[in-house]
């Protein structure tokens, strides 16, 4: 079986670098784990053995928890990890530029980065927002026999606009780096209450279904997929109006 350090030493600058980062990063985060305490050792004295810009943390912390320690004393998860970022952007900007591109850590961790999520995010939230813009137009069509609309149809859609909104004051939080701050939290915390409740008043709608994946792929775009569970739930407990005519 080859040694550990053996193996260490056959990863690529930008693998070794990308994975200290990571660790640190899931340090500060408090998402530490016996395997990368065990492997950091022997991947920053190999990143340190080789000519490049090492990268202050590494060298003022030769273990996690040295590292851990340090980051304490910084309450703020985001800022923890904004400051892991920084320190290491130097040393990766000029792997990049050497033509060895960085691996993302979420090969390495199982775990979008932030980077990504909020790629992921700002790029289905318009979509979304178009999505509640046609349901809002499918729920106020006049019925055909001229009736005014289901008093729950109404509450939909009241809440289905202030849902609208939110998204789009996200989408500017995210613009404004803003999403993992309180602000942000609040507004997708807001976000999940306004699906949550249009999903709710369709709970006895014919187009419960439609509404269902909808507020799921909302909330699972806010990073909420927990309560996009719960809104898939209220529609296996509605009551099938359509098919049965």
């Amino acid at each position: 079986m080859p040694k550990r350090g053996n193996s260490v030493r056959q990863l690529g600058d930008s693998q070794i670098a990308d994975r200290l980062q990571s660790i640190l990063i899931n340090a500060g985060a408090g998402r530490r784990n016996v395997g990368d305490d065990a492997q950091y050792p022997d991947l920053r004295r190999e990143l340190m053995r080789r000519p490049l810009e090492v990268p202050s943390f590494l060298l003022t912390h030769p273990s996690v928890d040295s590292f851990t320690a340090s980051i304490k004393g910084v309450p703020n998860k985001a800022e923890r990890e904004e400051r892991v970022r920084n320190d290491f952007s130097p040393l990766l900007r000029s792997l990049g530029q050497a033509g060895n591109p960085a691996v993302d850590s979420s090969a390495w961790t199982g775990e979008p980065s932030r980077a990504a999520r909020l790629k992921t995010v700002g790029t289905l939230l318009p979509l979304a927002q178009t999505a509640v813009e046609s349901m809002i137009a499918t729920l106020g069509e006049p019925n055909a026999n001229g009736a005014p609309l289901l008093e729950g149809r109404e509450e939909a859609i009241g809440n289905l606009r202030n849902l609208h909104r939110t998204l789009g004051e996200l989408l500017r939080a995210i613009d404004g780096g803003r999403f993992d701050d309180e602000l942000g939290q609040g507004l997708q915390a807001e976000a999940a209450r306004f699906a949550k409740r249009a999903a709710r008043a369709l709970r006895d709608d014919p187009m419960p279904y439609l509404s269902s994946a909808l507020l799921l792929g909302v909330l699972t775009a806010c990073g909420l997929p927990g309560l996009g569970g719960y809104i898939s739930g209220v529609a296996l407990t509605v009551k099938k109006h359509t098919g049965t005519h």
